[in-house]
This record gives structure tokens, C-alpha cells and sequence, in this order.
């Protein structure tokens, strides 16, 4: 009897562990866009957000400016999401910037940092790519730890 108990403990704790739960996050206000993506999803702990551009959520256009506007509402963006998720831009873990112009890496990353607390960057990987979604400069995908409740 002991030996089922013992047993059945251990299936039940494998079962959850290895047991993924999956939240949508749909910032209150954003209308869902016509592309097949959720803008970010929790998964054990994780706020995953969709890679994001320097679109206007007024007008659903980039904003002008060049990379450095697009930065700072890229960032926007993705804190829209953050919120809706229960977390803040100290909680992202990693990022990954996707660059169509690697000599505009400096100029984002002059906008960047003023995000983010010296000391405390997330991972980060850019990449340079050919061409963004409408034409932009820059993209971000950030992934966050949801804080224990």
C-alpha cells in the first residue's frame, strides 16, 4: 500500500511538472490585429511578447522619426503588453532586437538603455535582417518573469 501511495505521488508530481498552462495577453483597449499571433502569452512563469515595431496604436502607422522614434514606441508597445501581464520592464529576462540597418545599432541602443536600469540589463541579442514588417527599422521581442503571487 505504501508502495502505491509512494507510486502514485511521484506520477502526480511528474504530471505536474511537466504540466504547461498557456494565458493570452490582450492589453484592455488594443484591438487583436488581423495576423494570426497573440501579442504576448504566459507559460510556467514566462510573458512571451510577440515581436513588436514602432506603429502608432492610434493610427496602426509607424511613427516618423527613424529608428530611434521607432525604438522608444517599439518600447511602448511592448510596455502595453508588460502591463497586461502583471509585469514591468525590470522583470524582462531577454530581448531580441532585429535590425534592418546594423549601422543604426548604436542610435537604438542610445533609446534602449534609457529603459532599462544600469546594472540590471536583460539578455539581449540583435540581429541584423534585409527587411521588418511596414517597412521598419527596428523590431523587439522581449520575454519576462512573471513575479510569484
Amino acid at each position: 500500500m505504501k508502495f502505491i501511495f509512494t507510486s502514485l505521488l511521484i506520477v502526480g508530481s511528474t504530471i505536474a511538472l511537466f504540466a504547461q498552462t498557456k494565458q493570452i495577453i490582450q492589453p484592455k483597449g488594443v484591438p487583436p490585429g488581423p495576423y494570426p499571433f497573440s501579442l504576448g502569452v504566459i507559460s510556467n512563469g514566462l510573458l512571451f511578447v510577440a515581436g513588436q515595431v514602432g506603429t502608432d496604436p492610434q493610427t496602426g502607422k509607424l511613427v516618423p522619426g527613424g529608428v530611434e522614434a521607432e525604438t522608444e514606441q517599439t518600447i511602448k508597445n511592448i510596455k502595453t503588453i508588460l502591463d497586461a501581464g502583471g509585469v514591468t520592464l525590470d522583470d524582462v529576462v531577454t530581448v531580441t532586437v532585429y535590425l534592418s540597418n546594423m549601422d543604426d545599432f548604436p542610435k537604438m541602443n542610445a533609446v534602449y538603455q534609457k529603459f532599462f536600469k544600469a546594472g540590471s540589463y536583460p539578455a539581449r541579442t540583435t540581429v541584423g535582417v534585409a527587411k521588418l514588417v511596414f517597412g521598419a527599422s527596428v523590431e523587439l521581442t522581449m520575454t519576462a518573469a512573471v513575479p510569484k503571487k
